[in-house]
């Protein structure tokens, strides 16, 4: 990979305003790709990096899935069954304070992120499995329009339980690829997506992260809408 595709932790944390230990971090996270070596020095993937810039790296303690899952799915209208009462009203008290900017942050570890080059045979397979997440949740009228965006984008993008990634990658022959045509999201409670879809909030935050200006303009525009509602 050229120097022009990968930048090392060093590089990397100069352009997210971070630490190297902050950058392994999210390295860990999998919100970092890594591409290789140079030396004993990380190379990251260049597009990871910039993903990451452009949902921003505030400062904060980020949620714990569980309640970063809750925050998504209050903001989406929705019941979450799995915190107790004080905990909902302990975070609907702690929601109203934020920024649509703040809220891709905190809830950073809401899913494991893995992007994979899959062959054209294998992704109607793959998003068989998959509930859409960011881009792949547009090819639904409704979605693409409270986004005032268009479906039919090549990139597959969704969530699967933790583990499954692996499972079906050896089934499909996908390759971990961080330039490739499905991103999977790893999660590890499947209550917010027990009607089959994601909270609207956690679509919004996935195209937040978009390398597109226009799906970040989108997908902040709805967590304001969701955060003033």
């Amino acid at each position: 990979m050229s120097s022009i595709e990968a930048m090392t932790t060093h590089e990397a944390g100069e352009r997210l305003g971070i630490t190297q230990a902050s950058v392994r971090q999210l390295v860990g996270s999998g919100q970092l790709t890594v591409v290789g070596r140079a030396g004993r020095a990380l190379l990251l993937n260049r597009s990871s990096v910039e993903r990451r810039a452009a949902a921003g790296t505030r400062r904060g303690r980020a949620w714990t899935p569980k309640v970063a899952w809750a925050a998504l799915t209050m903001l989406s209208g929705g019941n979450p069954g799995w915190i107790s009462p004080s905990e909902k009203s302990r975070l609907k008290s702690r929601l109203r304070g934020r920024t649509a900017e703040d809220v891709p942050v905190l809830a950073r570890h809401k899913d494991r992120i893995r992007r994979y080059r899959v062959t054209p045979d294998g992704l109607p397979i793959l998003q068989d499995h998959l509930i859409p997440g960011g881009v792949s949740a547009l090819r639904s009228e409704a979605v693409a329009v409270r986004f005032g965006l268009t479906g039919g984008s090549g990139l597959i993008e969704g969530y699967l339980m933790q583990g499954d990634a692996e499972q079906l990658a050896a089934a499909l022959g996908m390759v971990e690829d961080p330039e490739g045509n499905a991103i999977v999201r790893e999660v590890a409670i499947t209550e917010p997506f027990a009607e089959g879809c994601a909270p609207l909030a956690a679509i919004a935050v996935d195209l937040m992260g978009s390398l597109s200006t226009r799906e970040r303009r989108a997908g902040r525009r709805v967590i304001n809408e969701l955060l003033h509602a």
